[in-house]
């Protein structure tokens, strides 16, 4: 009897405790009942969902470098190899737009003067030659100017016929001065040359120094047509891509030969696709600049009767105290350069900032200047700069090494900085623009984070600021190296760690 009745009771508690677990649980339209952490606080449960999921992935030949902390506290959440060394790819950028807001300023423009030696007569005749001084502006591009590749040139041409003049018996001499000579990163791959990301850089830039290429497929069996944009035949395309029947996947090469101007495309392109895009990179930037603005004055009805000419190979000394301004180009301010860096991943402006701070606040326009005025940045606000280690401004070098210490030092650095919103802004967010638009999406993270990504092989990194549902700040910097995995299993970890970290309830 006794046992019947410790039965009876038994059923009675748990009857009681289901009842009240149901009546304790939320309806789509309930108010949300706060979590209670019996055995870990948020933080201590997220950081023990983010071990777990870390030693679970399938990265056993991988390292993983994390750290996590309170934007306005500076408290660790979380820290894996927080001290290693870690190749960061396109994470660099961080880097190198931080130092130049810091050191330059939202409000920095370049400043680019065309000059001419010559006279202009009564006919509207230029006898002389048109000088461009390069500043080293790297927004001489159509993403600058609402995606049209003449808009700028357009204003150009009209800044030329607003001085009255209709024809120049002369050159346009390109002046590239500004940065040094060595166009590539240190360390860059040759193989990497003729695609956009390993863009040539140069004191004396147009359209990022690569020209975009609109490829439609023709009939059956014949050649696709192949145009580009901007307009020029600066670069020779052998054209060997032909047009396959609308069942065929589409599938072509292109590349550039080493030190030339001359470039292809090869393989096939369905029938069924509409078109498609592709770039190749040129030799010689200062010298396609030149070229593409002759080509673009003639068709404005401006004659040029000489050749453009790179000012390296210009025999006479530039002098512009005796020359005459004919106008002066000023860029889009530095606030909104860093944001086509950014949220793109623009390789090509990145290493031009860099050149920039060596040209205006170190010894000369190289990357090597422009490494030791950062360095010398990061070392006056206290940052632990032995674990760092950069080769170059985009991330593109396998020589940059960065701790995830550095880099949440760096982020902390920027979260504390008078212009802390004009760099947030800068970066891509999660489900909305840049390199993150589609990732995150449909998560309690959307929206959330803005976060720099980066990728070579084997290399994958995302690092910036999130914003926990209850609108807690958090800085976080995660990368992994030497992986052999899809790249997509690395972003579904990072995309899982924001998202547990943007669900951390804090009061």
């Amino acid at each position: 009897m006794n046992l019947n009745m410790n039965r009876t009771i038994r059923r009675s508690l748990i009857s009681m405790i289901v009842l009240g677990m149901l009546s304790c649980s939320q309806s789509p339209n309930s108010t949300p009942v706060k979590k209670i952490g019996f055995l870990r606080d948020q933080y201590a449960e997220a950081a023990f969902q983010i071990d777990t999921l870390l030693n679970k992935s399938p990265f056993e030949m991988a390292h993983w470098g994390v750290k996590i902390i309170r934007a306005n506290t500076g408290e660790v959440i979380y820290e894996r190899n927080a001290k290693k060394m870690f190749m960061p790819a396109s994470n660099m950028k961080l880097y190198s737009t931080s130092a130049a807001l810091c050191l330059l300023g939202p409000d920095f423009t370049y400043r680019t003067t065309f000059w001419t030696d010559g006279t202009i007569d009564e006919t509207g005749v230029l006898t002389g030659n048109i000088y461009i001084q390069g500043s080293g502006d790297p927004t001489w591009s159509w993403r600058f100017y609402d995606n049209n590749y003449d808009s700028l040139f357009i204003r150009f041409a009209d800044s030329i016929k607003a001085q009255g003049i209709t024809k120049i018996n002369g050159s346009i001499v390109g002046d590239d001065n500004i940065f040094d000579d060595i166009p590539l990163g240190y360390s860059w791959s040759w193989d990497d040359e003729p695609y956009y990301y390993g863009a040539q850089i140069s004191g004396l830039s147009f359209n990022e120094n690569y020209i975009d290429y609109r490829l439609t497929p023709g009939k059956i069996g014949e050649n696709a047509r192949i145009d580009p944009y901007p307009n020029t035949d600066f670069v020779k395309v052998q054209n060997d891509l032909l047009t396959a029947p609308i069942d065929s996947v589409t599938d072509f090469e292109n590349g550039r030969k080493r030190g030339q101007n001359s470039g292809w495309f090869t393989g096939r392109i369905s029938a069924a696709d509409s078109a498609r895009w592709d770039a190749i990179t040129v030799e010689n930037p200062t010298l396609f600049t030149g070229y593409v603005l002759k080509q673009f004055l003639e068709r404005q009805g401006i004659e040029v009767t000489g050749e453009p000419i790179d000012g390296d190979d210009w025999t006479a000394q530039v002098d512009y105290e005796r020359y005459q301004p004919i106008f002066t180009h000023t860029s889009q301010p530095l606030s909104e350069i860093i944001a086509k860096v950014n949220k793109p991943s623009q390789n090509f402006i990145a290493e031009t900032l860099q050149k920039t701070l060596g040209a205006i606040l170190g010894d000369d326009g190289s990357s090597k200047s422009g490494i030791k005025v950062q360095m010398a940045l990061y070392d006056s606000l206290g940052m632990d700069t032995r674990n760092l280690t950069i080769r170059d401004g985009s991330g593109l070098s396998r020589l940059d090494l960065v701790s995830p210490n550095t880099t949440a030092s760096l982020l902390q650095m920027m979260w504390n900085h008078p212009d802390r919103d004009i760099f947030i802004t800068s970066l891509p967010i999660s489900g909305v623009d840049g390199t993150i638009e589609k990732r995150m999406v449909g998560t309690i993270a959307e929206g959330r984070v803005h976060a720099k990504t980066g990728y070579v092989s084997y290399v994958r990194s995302l690092s910036g600021y999130l914003w926990t549902l209850g609108g807690e700040p958090i800085i976080f910097t995660l990368m992994v190296n030497h992986y052999t995995v899809p790249t997509s299993l690395a972003n579904k970890i990072q995309d899982t760690i924001c998202t547990i970290l943007v669900g951390m309830d804090y009061e």
